[in-house]
């Protein structure tokens, strides 16, 4: 960023902690009065060497680790990392143990789609809409934790399967709470919809353009409200999702209405794909049969290759490059998440617009810099 100044110009720094920005990380603004003329993002305030400690761990050891990328996606931060070294010993998971980790996963979506909005809500002033989402979101957690034993952290895939099968109940449980989560998520577009100031903070504010969105590597949510249908769980199919019928949630405005609007759609097809899973949920073993590979394996030897694999986080891309040499541990794990990207795409969003604008655009792109400062 330019730091010459005009007379009338000035530089603010928001963050690295703020009650308006979502999680520790800096934004530079350059102002001309209210008017943002340029800005950068700054990140490294949290930064963890979590690729560098997987590289020190055992496989199983791994897994623990990945939950703590990004909390809000802990399950699917281990399906991409389970499914890089399944990919290496040539293991597939039975039908059955997919069913579950689709069901747990997509439950993971819900719970950090909830708490994102809700969030998004604080920032900009509706913060009674924080109250409703996380009230919910508690009920969907308590699903999770149900299978689990955990509502946060869970280190529950296993290499070839998963760790427990689902608990007498649990589908009883759930569909009680997955009907009262369709009404709520009805009730909060309606009032997201309803609310003028909310529609002044957010028609219009923060739009992102395909062409822009593309050229960054943006996925995920921001892609999908500029009008592109990318969603791994469609374009590359892993697990179950092929045999599952859901579409792929896209609006074409691009702004930060648009962005929330796509994570309420996304929301009522997660919902959709979990009772499918119920519906459809195949007897049989969680773990393969035949193989050395079961729900406690302290130290195994990995067979040496190299391995990209790719899952749909609840903010985009969430890949993982894993390179064995034959060790009990990983050679080399880089991981791509999908905040990065998203958070470069910031300053080109935020210039021009106001100062009072910048919360609204941050928060609608639902970030987690632990997950970006990895």
């Amino acid at each position: 960023m330019e730091e010459k100044l005009e007379p009338n110009e000035m530089i603010i720094h928001l963050g690295p902690q703020h009650p308006m920005q979502p999680g520790p990380f800096r934004l530079n603004l350059r102002l001309k009065g209210e008017t943002v003329v340029d800005a950068e993002v700054e990140l490294g305030f949290i930064h963890k060497g979590i690729e560098k400690i997987l590289e020190n761990k055992t496989y199983l050891q791994g897994i623990t680790i990945v939950d703590r990328i990004c909390y809000l996606a802990a399950l699917v931060n281990e399906e991409c990392f389970v499914g890089c070294t399944e990919k290496l010993l040539d293991i597939e998971p039975p039908e059955r143990a997919q069913y579950i980790r689709v069901i747990l996963e997509e439950l993971t979506r819900i719970q950090s789609h909830l708490l994102g909005m809700g969030e998004f809500g604080e920032f900009i002033g509706f913060v009674s809409m924080f109250m409703y989402t996380i009230r919910e979101r508690e009920e969907v957690l308590s699903l999770i934790d149900m299978v689990t034993g955990a509502r946060i952290t869970h280190s529950y895939l296993r290499f070839g399967g998963v760790r427990d099968d689902l608990p007498d109940g649990f589908k009883e449980k759930a569909i009680p709470v997955l009907n009262n989560l369709k009404k709520s998520i009805d009730d909060f577009e309606e009032m997201f919809h309803t609310d003028r100031i909310y529609r002044e903070r957010t028609v219009g504010i923060g739009v992102l353009t395909a062409d822009i969105a593309k050229e960054l590597g943006v996925s995920g949510p921001p892609l999908r409200a500029t009008g592109v249908p990318f969603d791994i769980r469609k374009n590359e199919p892993y697990l179950v999702y092929k045999d599952l019928d859901f579409k792929v949630c896209t609006e074409t405005a691009g702004d930060s209405f648009a962005r929330v609007q796509v994570r309420l759609n996304e929301m009522r097809e997660s919902i959709y794909i979990v009772e499918q899973c119920l519906d459809q949920l195949p007897g049989g073993s969680i773990f393969p049969e035949d193989t050395l590979y079961g729900r406690r394996t302290p130290v195994m030897r990995v067979p040496p290759g190299e391995v990209f694999h790719r899952v749909e986080d609840p903010r985009g891309e969430m890949g993982m490059y894993m390179i064995s040499d034959g060790s009990d541990k990983p050679y080399r794990v880089k991981i791509r998440g999908p905040h990065y990207p998203t958070l470069q795409a910031l300053p080109p969003l935020i210039k021009g617009t106001t100062v009072a604008d910048v919360a609204a655009i941050s928060g609608s792109m639902d970030g987690c810099t632990s997950e970006a400062d990895r």
